[in-house]
């Protein structure tokens, strides 16, 4: 079956937080407490993907299988703590563990800088868990260059972050 992209409508919220969910579970077992990652809420990130698919700021991009939502993007302008001298930051990008390696990723970022070239944009960060070592050499092999050590806490478990910056917008927004 082909991957199709889209722009999400508020009728795929639903299946876009517990896309959001399932990758959290798959992707930061070990890294979060299973507790924690057990519990996480369907309904909570449904309110939150609501709020985001309406907010005209943050661009959202869905890929389809079937209908069904395998993975997203989510870019904005840089929060203030994340910036770390690029103009506009990819919040979130997921891709169920059983579509990755399909170059899903690879056109879920090109939509992103995409888009952000179309605002003027000049670059991209995006921040991961330093233990999530599959997402950072995801995005090296996209030309991310590591800008950033830090950490935050979640769950009362320190976790240790790395910021990938992409000033190579141009040839990140070529077709996969």
């Amino acid at each position: 079956m082909s991957i199709a992209f889209a722009e999400p409508t508020p009728a795929d919220v639903e299946e876009i937080a517990r896309v959001h969910v399932q990758c959290w579970q798959e992707s930061y077992a070990g890294l979060l407490p299973d507790d924690f990652l057990k519990n996480l809420s369907v309904d909570e990130k449904i309110a939150q993907w609501r709020q985001t698919v309406s907010d005209p700021q943050v661009f959202t991009w869905i890929a389809r299988e079937a209908g069904r939502v395998v993975g997203f993007v989510s870019c904005a302008p840089a929060r203030e703590g994340a910036a770390r001298g690029a103009d506009g930051e990819i919040l979130a990008i997921y891709i169920l563990k059983a579509y990755q390696g399909r170059k899903i990723g690879r056109s879920l970022m090109a939509a992103a800088a995409r888009f952000w070239l179309s605002k003027g944009g000049r670059s991209l960060i995006v921040l991961s868990m330093a233990g999530n070592t599959q997402a950072a050499a995801f995005y090296e092999a996209l030309g991310g260059v590591r800008v950033y050590e830090g950490s935050f806490v979640i769950a009362g478990t320190r976790i240790d972050e790395i910021g990938h910056l992409f000033n190579n917008l141009a040839e990140l927004a070529l077709p996969a």
